[in-house]
């Protein structure tokens, strides 16, 4: 297989991941165009017809605005980078995004970081460049770190089974599907576990309504109980034999997490892994917009939701449609802000400076190429919590996530040494998120590769 060129990796990343949909079971098979209108299914449930419908969703591109940047909010210092100014305002006005911010790391420098827009719709405050947003299903790396970390310590091993760690939840005549048992930490990493929403006919941890109804418990239904209600299901495929994107696999992650270390899975990543490298303002997320964390953004909504709070009736997607600390942590709960995102990634570059938090052989082993056919040949895979794009200096590591009114995006290029990460606290309507996702990441990775020179400075530092 020929290895693409560096040049080639960053220009066609953003339509090599165009299948991808953060929180989502999808298959994500690479497509070329940005007019895919695939819908994304991270918070589609599948759920029977009483569950509410979003509304106000179209099934139209937004329409390019003529209207002047001159006057929108930014802030941070772009110390001469210019090629995000000139996009990302009228992309944010484009989709009807409230805001953004965008940091770029060269090597371990905090080269860039900015804000783009507003804190929310009902908001003219600007967006500042270290201002909190939900990461979806950037959560998942931050979990497989966390998991490797324990492999690496002689806690854990990646050919454990899960169902022998997490006895508890295990009903006392088995799991329906006989299969289960043999599922390994290694296949809930790589999603080859063989967990389908085919199945089920929804992904349990964005039904939370329905999975506390199945398991005779008052909504929402909280991690154990959606992984006690998986454990009752049958399974899409057998274990090892094929990759299906599964929220419900890092959900149980999570539970394993607990199980091994004795501590509650916020409380021990935050402190084996994001406080070491000083990210440690990350924390799990809240569902209510009344207890979103000083220092949030809020979020753009495209309709309404029942909430899974019983008794509470209607509320906005982004405060209903998936459930933060409850059902969502290991797979999709974290909030944190660009800066320390790229905090995290310099525990797993390999570079000097901070001290990375996995050792070489660990960090081969996630990035390693699964062995299953869907990868075979494959110019893109999913390995440990990363999707890992081949190249001559390097590979690509990158992962998006995505929740109702939020979208994040990250892209570390081994080969350059540079990080990219961009948040947004809204999205385009679920019919349209194939198109939007292509567009986001092209855009960003786009305006990066507009900058021939980063400045030589470090805003990681006090005195930059």
């Amino acid at each position: 297989m020929r290895t693409p060129s560096r040049r080639s990796l960053l220009a066609s990343l953003g339509a090599a991941a165009s299948g991808l949909a953060g929180c989502t079971s999808e298959d994500p098979t690479p497509t070329t165009t940005e007019t895919n209108s695939r819908a994304s299914t991270e918070t589609s449930t599948g759920t029977p017809s009483r569950t509410p419908r979003a509304t106000g969703s179209t099934t139209e591109p937004p329409t390019k605005t003529t209207e002047s940047a001159d006057d929108f909010p930014m802030t941070g210092r772009p110390g001469g980078v210019e090629a995000f100014d000139d996009v990302l305002p009228g992309f944010l006005e484009q989709w009807g995004i409230p805001g953004a911010t965008v940091s770029v790391m060269d090597g371990e420098r905090l080269v860039f970081t900015r804000g783009y827009g507003t804190v929310g719709p009902d908001s003219d405050d600007a967006v500042h460049p270290d201002a909190l947003f939900r990461l979806g299903s950037l959560s998942k790396p931050i979990t497989a770190v966390s998991v490797l970390d324990l492999v690496e310590k002689g806690e854990l091993s990646l050919d454990d089974r899960a169902v022998e760690i997490l006895a508890e939840l295990v009903p006392e005549d088995g799991p329906v599907d006989p299969r289960v048992e043999a599922i390994t930490v290694r296949q809930l990493l790589t999603h080859t576990a063989g967990w389908s929403t085919e199945p089920v006919g929804f992904d349990p941890v964005f039904a939370p309504i329905q999975v506390a109804k199945a398991q005779e418990t008052e909504p929402p239904a909280s991690a154990e109980t959606t992984v006690e209600f998986m454990l009752s299901q049958e399974l899409g495929a057998d274990p090892g034999t094929t990759f299906e994107y599964s929220n419900v696999g890092y959900c149980i992650l999570g539970r394993i997490i607990e199980a091994v270390t004795g501590k509650q899975y916020e409380r021990h990543v935050r402190g084996a892994i994001l406080s070491s490298l000083g990210a440690g303002d990350m924390a799990i997320g809240a569902t209510r917009k009344e207890n979103l964390r000083e220092g949030q953004v809020r979020y753009r909504s495209h309709g309404t939701t029942e909430s899974p709070f019983s008794g509470e009736g209607t509320v906005p997607r982004p405060y209903g449609a998936g459930v933060l600390n409850e059902a969502l942590d290991a797979n999709g709960g974290w909030v944190g802000s660009a800066p320390d995102l790229l905090r995290f990634v310099r525990g797993i570059d390999g570079l000097e400076g901070v001290p990375d938090v996995l050792n070489a052989e660990t960090k081969a082993t996630m990035l390693a190429r699964p062995d299953v056919s869907r990868w075979a040949g494959a110019s893109q895979y999913y390995g440990q919590g990363w999707y890992v794009t081949p190249g001559e200096g390097g590979p690509l590591l990158w992962h998006n996530g995505s929740l109702p009114g939020s979208y994040a995006f990250l892209a570390h290029d081994r080969g350059s040494g540079r990080t990219l990460v961009g948040l947004f606290n809204g999205r385009s309507p679920d019919s349209l998120f194939g198109q939007f996702n292509v567009a986001a990441q092209r855009t960003l990775l786009g305006a990066a590769g507009a900058v021939e020179s980063w400045p030589d400075r470090d805003h990681f530092t006090a005195d930059s």
